[in-house]
């Protein structure tokens, strides 16, 4: 019987897609951190700016024959309100300029030249980059060796954001964003917790939350769990915030999406049935007490995964299965690798492939990239290191030389 419990571990900086854990655990577009709300607020505010020109205009031409017959005092009421009105179409006015010059500022970002000298994530392994001699080096400027463990694990729905994972079993974990030339830390959990992540939405990064502490058997360094539940770490604030209703270990799987959480919890039978388990859901605009809402009994163990994508400009949600064999999206399906196979996630409107076979250039890992609505093959080559910017995936072949190829998102 396979395993119950694949890990994944994924990464890249990219774009799109969801993390996912025992009994399988998944390692995100340039989907990230830019917030739709903002923009149809700032439409909003336009709009209503240009109401109030129109009303303050229409007004005006109504007034026009009674002006003569107006006391002065009305007269000032007049022209203090129009100065009120043009001081705010003038403040609407910069904050619209101001938002076209972020977006413009965004768009060169995501179109930017990449070189083989930025980083790159390399799956299972250290950022990787190339020197001036044509070696590859991790962040600091370091050879890379096929013994290096550092690894970290890509967070979905992200262009560049990653969880650092512990290299020894009482590291700190911290989450990290990977910009071209330098690594930024962007939080720490405290002690010697664990977070495994799910994705980033807005500026929330969910995932499962371990929280341990130190411990020794028998002289040997372990950790005890103390708590374990799905949860968020808030960049705003810097606070971690855990989900009542998953407050116990999940042996299932979990999948975040804008606006709901699914995760899965053992179902009434599973004493006879290993593979026996409920779907439930969260609400993400609701509290972190609320109750998880019963989606299906006797899930089974389906896998979950999420995936953002963009459609005439706008991003589109979906939640997609895997059985123990096969991935369904699109009326086909597509493989399914369990844990000691690799592992798969969905960027833009792609799957990629982690697989773990064994191969001669230790420093390579294998890589596949299969469009969904096609079913065509993308990429499938062995790579040192990857990044997306625009609608390109970039990577370092073993020659440690940068190529490219078109992705759809």
């Amino acid at each position: 019987m396979k395993k119950i419990i694949p890990i994944m571990a994924l990464s890249l900086a990219l774009v799109g897609c969801a993390n996912q854990d025992a009994p399988k655990s998944d390692v995100n577009n340039k989907e990230s951190q830019v917030s739709e709300k903002t923009d149809d607020t700032q439409v909003i505010e336009v709009g209503k700016a240009e109401d109030n020109k129109e009303n303050s205009e229409a007004d005006g031409s109504a007034d026009t024959s009674d002006k003569k017959k107006q006391p002065e005092e009305s007269s000032d009421d007049d022209k203090k309100e129009q100065a009120e009105t043009e001081e705010k179409e003038s403040a609407d006015d910069s904050k619209e300029e101001k938002s076209k010059e972020e977006d413009q500022s965004e768009d060169q970002d995501s179109s930017q030249e990449v070189s083989k000298d930025d980083l790159f994530y390399n799956p299972f392994g250290p950022f990787s980059s190339v020197n001036e001699n044509g070696e590859l080096v991790d962040q600091n400027g370091n050879a890379i060796a096929d013994t290096d463990v550092e690894y970290y694990t890509y967070v979905k729905y992200t262009n560049n954001v990653f969880v650092k994972s512990k290299k020894d079993i009482y590291d700190q974990v911290s989450i990290v964003r990977m910009n071209d030339k330098n690594v930024e830390t962007l939080f720490e959990f405290p002690g010697v917790d664990d977070f495994r992540p799910l994705g980033m939405i807005g500026n929330r990064i969910y995932g499962f939350h371990d929280q341990q502490s130190k411990a020794e058997i028998n002289g040997t360094p372990t950790l005890d769990k103390e708590k374990s539940a799905i949860g968020y770490v808030d960049l705003d604030t810097g606070e971690v915030h855990d989900f009542k209703a998953t407050a116990e270990d999940i042996t299932g799987d979990a999948v975040v999406i804008d606006g709901e959480l699914q995760f899965t919890k053992p179902g009434d039978n599973e004493d006879q049935n290993a593979y026996n388990f409920d779907l439930y859901k969260l609400d993400l605009s609701k509290g972190d007490d609320q109750e998880a809402e019963l989606l299906e009994k006797n899930f089974n163990l389906q896998y979950l995964f999420g995936q953002k994508r963009f459609e005439n400009g706008k991003p589109v949600w979906k939640i997609y299965r895997a059985d123990n064999d096969n991935f369904y999206a699109n009326d086909q399906k597509f493989p399914f690798l369990w844990s000691e196979e690799g592992s798969q996630e969905i960027i833009g409107n792609n799957i990629f492939y982690y697989e773990t076979q064994k191969i001669d250039d230790k420093l390579s890992k294998p890589l596949k990239v299969i469009n969904m609505s096609s079913g065509e093959t993308v990429l499938d080559t062995q790579i040192r290191g990857m990044k997306i910017s625009g609608n390109k995936l970039y990577y370092l072949n073993t020659e440690n030389e940068l190529e490219s190829v078109d992705i759809e998102l």
